[in-house]
């Protein structure tokens, strides 16, 4: 099968959840035999904006596909200008592109510096259209829906998104970051660490400070949502990473059919076994951001406040935090070649999100090395938690996650990792390409 991608692009310009999936995928694919290409959105010029599309090297067998003078790519930083991220594009270069191609399914990863005119090329020459709803962009700008510590109230109305995307990148801010000069520097030391700068003000803030003034009307953000809409209701399938993005989706927009399949990666394997609980201290792990919508400062409150009432327990976190306390091991970034190290080294794994979060690898790596996890309601990777291998969190508050915490002893966490050991299941990354083929590809 010939299959053509469209993603955000390669590392290590482009990383992430999206951008690992998607290339683990595609690799995935090529080992299955398939012929794999990636299109993605690129430079954006300064003296033209006719779109073309320029082929690069491969990459680890992966055709490029570079898009030149594609819609900006907002990140999650919001929208302010809406002609330019609504502009059509040249479906003649699209329908000359996909001639010459011509594959038997596009999957979507994303809409981001996507025209609308490639989908409506595709529709035209009928090929299967996928979308993957790695986060929500086509409903929010701000792609998480989460605003003053909780999901957003009028995510439907839209009548904070003109306060909440004042703070949108300006599109001359986006020309340099879709530039070959910024690819070329974005790996550097000095911009890694401007980058992590940002990352961790944007996290540790509620995403969705007020700022003065406003960058447009209610109006203004339905209307944006209803092109996105367009664009979605003109695919064939989407593959919902979990059911929480399914319902948070479906109470949103009438969307068109849709498939539940979680997700796995590459460094996804069955590394189960026995743990021992013999420990007299409760070592606790976190392996989000230091953000307020990935549940952290929720439960480092929560964490403060049972510290006052027993001090048995570490949280082990892998940033540098604001604001420590006698609890908390800092450790640094983690690859995944060190989970066997990291989760040997824990007890319970706590993804406390408060927004909804698609998936949440996390979870899944936790649980394919044995270790019971405690979960908050609004995270996919529950529809893969077996019964008795952890514990989920409806309406997550502090007091919540205290409890869960005080339930935990030796002889409970046992029970959990025996429940994980034999009734849990590990998807692999060739499974899950497996599901992706029967249930989003060759259906219809």
């Amino acid at each position: 099968m010939k299959i053509l991608h469209y993603s955000l692009g390669f590392p290590p310009y482009r990383s992430g959840g999206l951008t690992k999936f998607s290339m683990d995928l595609m690799r995935e694919q090529i080992s299955e035999g398939h012929e794999v290409s990636l299109m993605w959105p690129g430079e954006m010029k300064l003296v033209s904006n006719n779109v073309s599309i320029k082929k690069g090297a491969p990459v680890d067998d992966i055709d490029s596909y570079e898009v030149i003078n594609p819609l900006p790519v907002s990140y999650d930083e919001g929208i302010k200008d809406f002609d330019v991220f609504t502009a059509e594009g040249d479906i003649a270069v699209y329908e000359q592109f996909l001639d010459e191609l011509k594959p038997d399914v596009i999957h979507v990863h994303t809409l981001m510096g996507l025209h609308k005119s490639f989908l409506k090329a595709a529709k035209e020459k009928g090929i299967r259209l996928v979308f993957t709803t790695h986060d929500f962009f086509p409903v929010c700008p701000k792609v998480t829906m989460f605003r003053h510590g909780r999901i957003c109230a009028s995510v439907s109305t839209c009548e904070e998104c003109g306060v909440c995307n004042n703070t949108a990148l300006s599109l001359k801010k986006i020309q340099i970051l879709q530039s070959p000069a910024y690819r070329a520097a974005k790996d550097t030391a000095i911009v890694r660490k401007m980058r992590k700068q940002h990352r961790d003000e944007y996290l540790g803030d509620d995403t969705g400070r007020d700022e003065n003034g406003s960058a447009g009307t209610a109006e203004d953000y339905k209307n944006l949502r209803n092109n996105y809409h367009e664009m979605l209701s003109m695919m064939d399938v989407i593959h919902y990473n979990s059911t929480v993005a399914k319902t948070a989706y479906e109470s949103i927009l009438q969307m068109p059919e849709g498939k539940v399949i979680s997700l796995s990666h590459s460094g996804i394997s069955d590394n189960r076994k026995m743990k021992d609980f013999a420990g007299e201290t409760l070592r606790i792990r976190y392996l989000g951001a230091q953000s307020a919508a990935k549940g952290y400062l929720l439960l480092k409150n929560a964490l403060d406040e049972l510290w006052k009432t027993r001090q048995d327990f570490v949280l082990d976190i892998h940033f540098e935090p604001v604001e420590s306390a006698p609890y908390i091991r800092s450790h640094e970034r983690f690859g995944y070649d060190e989970l066997d190290k990291i989760f040997d080294e824990t007890d319970v794994l706590i993804a406390p999100s408060i927004w909804y979060e698609t998936f949440g690898f996390t979870v899944l790596e936790a649980l394919s090395y044995g270790v019971p996890v405690i979960i908050s309601g609004t995270v996919g990777s529950k529809d893969i938690l077996a019964d008795g291998a952890g514990i989920v969190i409806d309406d997550i508050d502090e007091q919540k996650i205290i409890d869960a915490v005080n339930s935990l002893n030796k002889d409970r966490l046992t029970k959990m990792n025996k429940a994980v050991i034999e009734r849990q299941d590990i998807m692999t990354v060739s499974e899950m390409s497996q599901r992706i083929l029967n249930e989003c590809y060759l259906e219809g």
